[in-house]
């Protein structure tokens, strides 16, 4: 049996969706932002590179879709560029 996956969604932590951006796997970024703020300094970001992969510089990504949603949160939709 031939299996093809078409849509896959990444929910890892930084280092791993670094590491899938890096290779090329991403095409799509979805970011649903709430009118929430945590002023911690331990709060990860949403691509952190680790030491332990190799360098790569930024990857750039286009607006696609911005839809507003109840109680003022905003999902934003953005497809990878081209490099």
């Amino acid at each position: 049996m031939n299996l093809r996956l078409t849509w896959l969604m990444i929910a890892g932590g930084g280092t791993v969706n670094w590491s899938f951006l890096q290779e090329g796997l991403i095409d799509e970024l979805s970011l649903v932002i709430a009118p929430v703020a945590d002023g911690s300094t331990t709060a990860v970001s949403i691509f952190e590179q680790g030491e332990f992969l190799p360098p790569h510089g930024p990857v750039a990504f286009g607006l696609k879709e911005a839809r507003p949603l109840k109680d003022n949160v905003l999902w934003l939709r953005y497809t990878a560029m081209e490099s």
